[in-house]
């Protein structure tokens, strides 16, 4: 397994321990100021890419390595910058830690991590900022559901293979 692997595994299992996180007030809380300030934010800011960060800063901590997440709070940023190292995945070859990008329009997105496929046109997801519905402005960690045509950006394999 090489450690980029071994990164991905991690921080979706650190990503797991987060399920039941809540904001105690709009975009605040203990857990989640702390995956703002890992990306150099203070309360008050959408966090679903800055939870993913956090959680790969975490595994990447645990494992002694670098963490290979672009440190940023913007979804679509994220995703910019992992496909700008090469690290976008085809669909048919996202793998549990992969993280996947939705595109809603007008520069918001939002993300989250794939943790084990459902079936052909599903996946099991762990992510920040949303809540029962899939919101991207939502109110916890939550496991989810997302189906395929859900993903509109696409999936990117942080840390490459």
């Amino acid at each position: 397994m090489t450690a980029a692997q071994e990164v991905r595994e991690k921080a979706l299992a650190v990503a797991s321990t987060q399920v039941g996180v809540r904001e105690k007030s709009r975009n605040s809380g203990p857990e989640v100021d702390a995956y703002l300030r890992s990306v150099g934010l203070g309360p008050g800011y959408a966090w679903c890419a800055a939870f993913v960060h956090w959680c790969f800063d975490q595994g990447s901590a645990a494992l002694a390595l670098d963490n290979p997440c672009p440190r940023t709070a913007g979804a679509l940023r994220l995703f910019e910058m992992a496909t700008s190292s090469g690290w976008q995945v085809a669909p048919a070859d996202v793998l549990p830690g992969d993280v996947f990008v939705i595109d809603h329009g007008h520069g918001l997105g939002h993300v989250g991590f794939t943790e084990s496929r459902k079936d052909d046109n599903s996946w099991w997801t762990v992510e920040g900022n949303t809540n029962p519905g899939g919101s991207r402005e939502g109110d916890g960690v939550y496991r989810r559901t997302r189906r395929r045509d859900e993903i509109t950006r696409g999936y990117v394999r942080v840390g490459g293979t």
